[in-house]
């Protein structure tokens, strides 16, 4: 029976799972969270919003790491004290030969960490928040030039600041035109500093870009994601790169060699 195992079930592990829940690819979501009746009551509240939303996916909340054991997919939610990297290589040792997702905004350290002491293999982890920075930078651009997000491809780059992604505009294209012909240099330079007040997205984007990215990478996608990828053995931070899935959990790179940019939007990989 495929199922999701979702450890934490803060604000982003509890609409990760009531995203997934709702799409129905997966046969049962797993909610875990060591704060006693927390991960029972959002799945609880899951269910009973399930006949409105004509979901039937069962979803299961517990304390113990070990109904993890098996996943298809196995995603870090919220943060997790003292140290995430343990309860990364648990859910890993657990299901070995799952895909490990990295949801939060603040997991790329922890990747780095969990490759570069073996805690898991580099092409069994992926992060997700620069698929959510994508999202909310097609938004802002679609705002600013008000078009449909539909008509907007984000390609995304590692910011500056530790863990943080931006908008590579030499790989943005708005209703088929580049974007550095479409704008302005002060124009792309007010929409940088817009999306770099709203970072870290919300729980809802984490949410949307860790669900999608947990489909694909099972159940395989034509369509490429941005992702955080460990390339180098742990020694610095993760890559921004493009990643395309086969079922199963295969991820092949897309990238063009050196680029270390992502692209994000309706009709990327297509």
């Amino acid at each position: 029976m495929p199922f999701v195992a979702i450890l934490g079930a803060g604000p982003l592990g509890g609409a990760l799972a009531y995203a997934l829940a709702s799409r129905g690819r997966f046969d049962e979501i797993r909610l875990i969270d060591a704060e006693k009746t927390l991960a029972a009551g959002k799945a609880l509240d899951i269910l009973q919003s399930g006949p409105v939303d004509g979901c039937s996916t069962r979803v299961k909340g517990s304390t113990s790491l070990d109904e993890a054991a098996g996943a298809w997919v196995a995603i870090l939610a919220d943060p997790v004290n003292p140290d995430p990297l343990t309860h990364l290589a648990a859910l890993h040792r657990r299901s070995p030969d799952a895909i490990v997702v990295c949801a939060d905004a603040g997991h790329g350290v922890v990747m780095s960490r969990a490759v570069a002491t073996g805690a898991v293999a580099p092409d069994r982890l992926v992060g997700a928040a620069p698929l959510a920075v994508a999202s909310a930078a097609r938004s802002l651009i679609a705002l600013d030039v008000d078009l449909s997000p539909a008509l907007v491809h984000v390609g995304v780059k590692a910011g500056t600041a530790p863990g943080a992604c931006g908008i590579d505009w030499s790989r943005t294209a708005i209703d088929g035109v580049a974007a550095d012909a479409a704008l302005q240099r002060e124009r792309q330079h007010r929409l940088d500093q817009r999306l770099a007040a709203s970072f870290p997205p919300g729980p809802l984007t984490l949410a949307a870009a860790a669900a999608s990215l947990a489909e694909a990478a099972w159940f395989g996608a034509r369509p490429t994601f941005p992702c955080w990828w460990v390339t180098d053995g742990g020694s610095g931070a993760p890559r921004v790169d493009v990643l395309r899935f086969a079922p199963g959990g295969r991820a092949r790179l897309v990238t063009p060699p050196g680029t270390g940019a992502g692209l994000a939007g309706s009709g990327a990989g297509r």
